[in-house]
């Protein structure tokens, strides 16, 4: 039995897919979204792919909301043979970004530190991180 193959996928593709726009690259994204579904291909997403989706889509053309961005990220995230490390983390991040209204990337560290056990961050940025209640902001 031969390996499936494996490709890397950027944020475009998935952009495409998620907007319909263009249609036919929306639909060549697609064709190759059910490939992975059905186990002939397996698609690997850098986790920074997912963080640069959730920005795009709630800036530029799109101006999605936090939450509508974090439910496309994470319907990505559950895509069968999709691999992204640590894709629970992403996605419990996405959660967090849009139930708090804060930074994804800061949403991202404040999960990432509940993760290693890390109660404390520090920032000159305290806004978004005060929100969560599992970290103490220092200095």
């Amino acid at each position: 039995m031969m390996p499936i193959p494996r490709a890397s996928v950027d944020t475009c593709f998935f952009l495409r897919y998620l907007t319909g726009t263009p249609p036919d690259q929306a639909e060549q994204a697609e064709k190759i979204l059910q490939q992975a579904e059905r186990g002939e291909i397996q698609l690997v997403v850098p986790p920074l792919v997912i963080a640069e989706i959730i920005w795009v889509l709630e800036t530029s053309v799109f101006n999605l909301s936090k939450q509508e961005a974090a439910e496309k990220a994470i319907a990505i995230l559950n895509l069968r043979n999709i691999h992204v490390d640590n894709s629970r983390l992403l996605e419990e991040a996405a959660v967090l970004h849009a139930e708090l209204n804060i930074d994804y990337t800061d949403a991202y560290l404040a999960c990432f530190a509940k993760a290693e056990g890390l109660e404390n961050v520090y920032t000159f940025d305290k806004k978004d991180f005060s929100k969560v209640q599992w970290l103490r902001v220092l200095p």
